[in-house]
C-alpha cells in the first residue's frame, strides 16, 4: 500500500515521509524481475535507469545540505518570500514536464547494456539508493525546521528552490518515478491524489 503524501510541511512530516518513500522505492525496485529490470520500451527509461536517475537526483541534494550555510547564501542568495506548499511545487514540476522539460546532463542515467551479473548490479543499485536516501534523511535531521526556508538550492528545471521546496520536489519526484515504473510494468498502482 502506498502512503499518501498529503500536504507535508514540517521537518517532522518530511522525515516521516522520506523514510516511508525511501523504503517504498527500495521495495519496488528490489521486487522487479531481472528480465524486466533492464528493459524499457523505445524512448523510455528501464526500471534500472529510473533508479539510477533517482540516485543521481537525490545525492546532490544531500551533498548540498551538508555544505556550510554561508556558502549556500554566497552561491544562491537568500529567499525573500515564504516557501511554497508541496502541491504548488508538484504542480510547477508537472507544468515543466508538460512543456517539454526533462532530465539533462549529469541527471541522465546511462546503462548501455545488461551487465554480465544483472542480479549483482541490481542489488548494488538498490544498495546505492539505500545509502543515498539514508544520507538525505540523516542530514535533514540535523537542520532546524525554520532553517529550511532560509536557503536556496538550484533546480535545473524549476530554478531556485528553498531547501523545504527542494525536499517537496524530491519527495514527489521519487514517487513519480516509482509510479512511472509501475505503469511501465503494467501494474495498477498509481500515485494517490494528495489532499489540500
Amino acid at each position: 500500500m502506498m502512503i499518501e503524501l498529503k500536504d507535508p510541511f514540517t521537518k517532522a512530516e518530511l522525515l516521516e515521509l522520506f523514510a516511508a518513500v525511501h523504503q517504498e522505492v527500495a521495495a519496488c525496485f528490489s521486487s522487479i524481475a531481472l528480465e524486466n529490470f533492464f528493459n524499457g520500451p523505445a524512448g523510455k527509461w528501464s526500471p534500472a535507469e529510473n533508479l539510477l536517475h533517482l540516485i543521481k537526483s537525490v545525492k546532490p541534494v544531500a551533498m548540498a545540505m551538508k555544505k556550510p550555510r554561508l556558502l549556500l547564501t554566497i552561491l544562491f542568495g537568500k529567499p525573500q518570500t515564504a516557501s511554497r506548499r508541496f502541491e504548488q511545487i508538484k504542480e510547477t514540476y508537472q507544468r515543466a514536464l508538460a512543456n517539454g522539460g526533462k532530465a539533462s546532463g549529469r541527471f541522465i542515467p546511462s546503462i548501455q547494456e545488461v551487465p554480465s551479473h544483472p542480479d549483482q548490479y541490481r542489488n548494488s543499485l538498490v544498495q546505492k539508493w539505500n545509502v543515498t536516501g539514508e544520507s538525505l534523511i540523516a542530514i535533514l535531521q540535523s537542520w532546524q525546521d525554520k532553517s529550511l526556508d532560509k536557503y536556496f538550492l538550484p533546480h535545473p528545471l524549476l530554478g531556485k528552490l528553498t531547501i523545504r521546496e527542494m525536499l517537496f520536489f524530491t519527495l514527489y519526484h521519487n514517487r513519480h518515478h516509482v509510479n512511472n515504473v509501475r505503469k511501465l510494468l503494467g501494474q495498477s498502482i498509481v500515485i494517490p491524489q494528495t489532499g489540500g
